[in-house]
């Protein structure tokens, strides 16, 4: 029985003259002889094209080198079609998944291989994607992974710490020598904030990400006063960024005391670390740009505060100026009326001095006229002897209550005198004295005139305090 297949013989008796579109043909109706059935293909994306203005998408379907490193093993064109992509996208939609095309994603295709007759180029028609396949066994590990961490309330760890408001002091987890932690440290660069970054290397890919990222993470517990760490690597192919999807290095994300930020991959890359982390950013760059912007934010805080508080300082200043000013020309006015009332008083005993003194004499003088009547009759009588010793008497009776009322009259002054300068309110404020006022302004002479919790102004020689009561202790009164 002869094999399924073409052989060289078939075509024997064939012209091996050929234009370049008739061969193109032949080879074209070859392929589709040989692979008569649409075939499954299971491959990495590159090169994804934007869907074009007929709805058509271009990508490459490549097999990475075993390393992920090198070129890759074999590639093949394939095209997407207006016609198919409706289909594929409502496979998707019953698959709980939004279907989007992108670099590194691991598909399963089928298709029809075939030959572009006019281009030569050998290329896969894309008929069905395996939304099973594409959203990938590690994305199905990955979310069974991330409910059941979620279930044991590991996830949620790390999201619960404070960030702080000017993460200065920061931990990074890296390959060395990357071109993620160049973009990172840049970033931080360009901002010249004074970051400090402490690197801890680690393998960004294979058997050992796991131990080398936990690894880093105990080593930079040993650097004091961290305030973040840095978890970064650049794009990949989802089989690369597998490698964090380690139920480990959450768990010991979930334990560490400071804030870490995940930056695995690109913008459309999700991997572990995203969901136990505290904050998930899209890109290296982009970590470094939450950070930067964390700082900014503080600063322009800061900046705002600053003014508050000149402007709120500069109107309390104001406002004790005026109630000072209101309170030196209440004193001033005080002042004036107490020495007024004072001198009115002194004005009014010199008078009442002048007056009894007068008095006094005039009254000596009209006994001494009558002594002299009285001593002239003597003398004609010729009792001088008695009279004189009268007289004499009389004198010093005089002279001594002249005294005595001199001596009266100038302690009362003294007293008045005294009285006017304890007064001085300058002379008591200088002794310690001082004056309390409400917040009205009214002087408190009482107790009773205030309450607990009420403010209060007391002024001194030098100036005014604003108090507030805080206990009230009667003391002795007038009556006690």
């Amino acid at each position: 029985m002869k094999p399924a297949g073409i052989t060289i013989s078939d075509y024997s008796d064939v012209s091996s003259d050929f234009t370049v579109l008739s061969l193109n043909r032949r080879v074209a109706e070859l392929l589709s002889t040989a692979f008569p059935q649409p075939v499954w293909v299971r491959g990495e994306i590159a090169e994804v094209s934007k869907l074009n203005t007929r709805g058509h998408t271009y990508f490459r379907l490549v097999e990475p080198s075993p390393d992920g490193m090198g070129q890759p093993l074999a590639v093949i064109d394939c095209a997407l079609f207006k016609g198919s992509r409706f289909p594929i996208v409502r496979e998707f939609a019953r698959a709980g998944e939004v279907f989007q095309l992108s670099e590194g994603m691991t598909l399963r295709i089928q298709g029809r291989i075939t030959l572009w007759d006019k281009g030569g180029r050998y290329q896969l028609i894309v008929e069905k994607i395996d939304p099973s396949w594409t959203v990938g066994e590690q994305a199905q590990r990955l979310r069974r992974l991330v409910d059941k961490l979620r279930k044991d309330g590991i996830l949620g760890m790390n999201a619960e710490l404070d960030m702080p408001l000017a993460p200065l002091n920061i931990g990074l987890i890296t390959a060395g020598g990357s071109a993620a932690e160049q973009d990172f440290i840049q970033g931080l660069k360009e901002s010249r904030y004074p970051f400090r970054v402490y690197v801890a290397y680690a393998p960004m890919q294979g058997d050992d990400t796991a131990v080398g990222v936990i690894d880093s993470f105990n080593r930079l517990l040993t650097v004091p006063d961290l305030d973040v760490v840095v978890l970064t690597r650049g794009g990949g192919s989802a089989t690369d960024l597998a490698w964090f999807n380690d139920e480990h290095i959450a768990g010991v994300i979930s334990q560490v005391p400071w804030p870490v930020i995940s930056a695995i991959g690109h913008e459309t890359d999700t991997t572990l670390p995203d969901f136990a982390s505290h904050t998930s950013a899209r890109t290296p760059t982009h970590a470094a740009g939450f950070l930067v912007n964390r700082v900014a934010d503080l600063m322009v805080n800061i900046d705002s505060l600053a003014v508050m508080l000149h402007r709120s300082a500069s109107r309390g200043v104001a406002h004790a100026r005026e109630r000072l000013s209101s309170s030196a020309a209440v004193l001033s006015r005080s002042g004036r009326l107490i020495f007024r009332a004072q001198k009115q008083e002194i004005n009014t005993f010199e008078n009442w001095l002048v007056r009894s003194a007068r008095s006094s004499i005039a009254a000596a003088f009209r006994r001494l006229e009558r002594c002299g009547s009285s001593f002239k009759r003597v003398l004609e009588t010729g009792t001088l002897g008695r009279f004189e010793k009268e007289l004499n008497s009389l004198e010093r009776t005089l002279i001594s209550s002249v005294s005595r009322r001199f001596e009266i009259y100038s302690m009362r002054l003294e007293n008045l005198e005294a009285s006017v300068k304890g007064n001085n309110p300058e002379r008591l404020y200088r002794k310690g004295w001082a004056t309390v006022r409400g917040k009205e302004g009214e002087l408190l002479r009482s107790i009773k005139d205030t309450s607990i919790n009420e403010e209060i102004e007391v002024t001194l020689r030098d100036g005014s305090l604003l108090a507030r009561t805080e206990r009230i202790i009667p003391g002795r009164t007038d009556n006690e």
